[in-house]
């Protein structure tokens, strides 16, 4: 599905260690996925990239961060499911311009589908051997 993109127009970046910690806190019980996600971005281009937490949403975007938008940003969305078997995951690219891109997927392959995105959209690989199933 296709819409008119939504890009932010404020970027409040949070320490990648401090986004491990909730989606320790918040997500882990739920949606291990997200931490599987933020554990490869930690291991391969926190330099590259910031984030913050939107309650179970994640939002990332590459660095220098602008200081006003539109900010071109990838959102992790982790559906509501029955167990962690049935997850699902929404993988959304909100552009400054153009339509929006939007996947979900079955949770075990949103960590490269993530990869996907950062490769297609910004031109950002993980490191070699540090993220799954690249």
């Amino acid at each position: 599905m296709r819409i008119n993109s939504r890009a932010l127009d404020r970027f409040d970046v949070v320490s990648w260690q401090r986004i491990a910690e909730r989606v320790s806190e918040w997500t882990a019980p739920h949606s291990p996925v997200m931490a599987e996600i933020v554990a490869s971005i930690q291991a391969s281009a926190v330099d590259q990239m910031a984030g913050f937490m939107s309650m179970h949403d994640l939002a990332v975007t590459t660095t220098p961060v602008p200081d006003i938008g539109p900010i071109d940003v990838i959102w992790i969305r982790p559906q509501p499911s029955n167990g962690p078997d049935s997850q699902q995951v929404l993988i959304e690219h909100c552009p400054a311009t153009g339509w929006d891109d939007r996947i979900m997927r079955p949770a075990p392959e949103a960590v490269s589908l993530f990869w996907r995105f950062a490769r297609e959209k910004w031109g950002i690989e993980p490191a070699r051997g540090r993220a799954s199933k690249q």
